[in-house]
Parts: structure tokens; sequence; C-alpha cells
């Protein structure tokens, strides 16, 4: 008898068309497994506990897990433009990610829970953040966080931010801060080349307020994940963070 699952996707993406949804679910069905799909999350809320294949990058998945919740179990067909949170796991043809549904083959990872908001990847504020929401108006996957940055690097002005954690407290400007789980962040830059999904700890990596040079080091070195050493680099590893903004 075949297995049930659900696949859930985007019907406004721009990276597959329908005939690649097609194509995916006639690759499961041909692996025994029965495909509901779901294009809109608010129904992900009414689902009893399923297996929900996310279909699309990390903005699929994130809509996946804050409607579904946590009763559930997840995957995902790395389709968007980033997919940095599907690198941290091996890359998986149709058939051998039917193969680990239908026998059970799932693994627990840690996930960001942020005043109540699940985060599988990271969340932050400062440049980062506004970074990705300018991202989001970029037409050109390949660019779509090289144009922001580009754009914006020299006009950004920093804000002001108190840092809580177990072990440490910053209070003052800052450029940005971000908190991960997994190592990659804005499409493929190595944010957090420390961070293990399964270790219960989540990277903080706050930017302090900086020179037009460093900033610019900064940027060059995080393609490479060598900006952790850098001067106005705070890098932790903790257990909880409270992150408090000046108006």
């Amino acid at each position: 008898m075949p297995r049930k699952a659900v696949l859930f996707y985007n019907p406004n993406s721009g990276r597959y068309s329908a005939a690649q949804i097609h194509a995916w679910l006639k690759e499961f069905d041909n692996n025994g497994l029965e495909i509901t799909t779901i294009s809109k999350p608010d129904e992900l809320a009414s689902l009893q506990p399923s297996h929900i294949i996310a279909a699309g990058g990390d903005g699929t998945l994130h809509a996946a897990i804050n409607h579904g919740g946590l009763k559930h179990t997840y995957s995902i067909l790395p389709a968007g433009s980033g997919n940095d949170f599907a690198a941290g796991f091996q890359r998986l043809s149709t058939g051998e990610l039917s193969h680990k549904i239908l026998s059970d083959s799932f693994i627990n990872c840690d996930i960001l829970n942020i005043n109540g908001i699940y985060a599988h990847n990271l969340c932050g504020t400062g440049f980062e953040s506004f970074v990705a929401g300018k991202a989001r108006k970029v037409r050109f996957p390949a660019l779509k966080y090289i144009l922001p940055i580009a754009k914006y690097m020299f006009l950004y002005k920093p804000v002001y931010a108190k840092i809580t954690a177990e072990d440490f407290v910053f209070e003052g400007e800052i450029f940005m801060v971000t908190i991960g789980n997994g190592k990659r962040s804005e499409g493929g830059f190595r944010m957090f080349p420390k961070a293990d999904l399964y270790d219960g700890k989540m990277d903080v990596v706050l930017i302090k307020k900086h020179s037009i040079i460093q900033h610019l080091l900064y940027v060059f070195m995080v393609n490479f994940g060598k900006h952790l050493h850098l001067k106005p680099v705070v890098f932790k590893q903790v257990l909880s963070c409270k992150i408090e903004m000046r108006e």
C-alpha cells in the first residue's frame, strides 16, 4: 500500500514550473508515495500529523514549518534561489528521498524559536535582515543578494542594540547581529562556519560599528567563512539570546 505524504509548494515561484511539479509527483508515485499537493500555507494548519515535503527554498520551508507546526515531519526539495538550510544535508534524488520517507529514516535537528516564530536557519537584525528584505525585489536569482549588498553597503546606518546571552552582554551601535542554526546565509555566504545543526546551540555573529575598510574586508571574508577573527566581529555559541533595539 502506498505511503502518503504532502507536497507543499509556492504557486508563484519562478524557480519551477507546473511541469516540474507534475514530474515530481510522477517520480514519487513510481516509488510508492501517494502525494497530496498543498499550495496555501493556511491549509497546513488543519492537517493531521503528516510528512510534508517543502518544494522550494528557505522561504517555502519557513512557511511550511510555521503554518504546519512541529507535529509534522519535514523534508526539502531544494528548488529555491538560496537553499541555504538544505545545503547542510545530503542532496538526495527523488527516489532516495522517497526511500527515506517510506522507511521512516528521519533525524532530529535544532530549530530556532523567535518569540513563538520558528526559524530553521537564521534570524537577525541590522544590515543582514535589511539586505534580505531588499533581495525579495531583485528579479535575477544569481544577483538576488549581491545587488542590494553592493547598493547599500556604504549607505546603511548602524543601529543601537543590547544583546544579552548567558555569558555575555553587549550594548552599543551595531552593523548587524545574526543568529544562526546552519552554516550558510543569503544564498551561500559562510556566515556561521562553526554551526552544528545538532548541538543544541545557536551561533551569534555580532558586527559592531566599524570603518569602511573593515566593512569591505568583512563582506569579502564572509564569503569563505573567514570573518570570525576580524576586529569588529563578536562570535558566541549560546543556548538563548535576547536582542533589544532602541526605537
